[in-house]
């Protein structure tokens, strides 16, 4: 998986890095940041992907990829 600009990606649960730093993160990357996943969403971050958290399940149900902080970190890095 890669993250091109334009892809929308949501955030759920608390991370061990404030939300508001990785979401400027995905924003210098090019990203969209949404508040909630919808049809739209490209990738969800979430503290525990294994959660079954609302956000956990509405992204599964749409087929959109759930990542833990550090794999959201090495995508991040690998397009530097």
């Amino acid at each position: 998986m890669s993250l091109l600009p334009g892809q929308r990606v949501c955030f759920s649960g608390r991370f061990l890095t404030a939300r508001t730093e990785l979401a400027a993160r995905a924003r210098r990357a090019g990203l969209l940041v949404d508040g909630a996943v919808t049809a739209a969403t490209d990738l969800l971050v979430a503290n525990d992907a294994g959660s079954g958290s609302a956000s956990v399940r509405a992204a599964i149900a749409a087929g959109v990829p759930v990542l833990d902080e550090y794999s959201f970190d090495d995508l991040l890095a690998a397009r530097a």
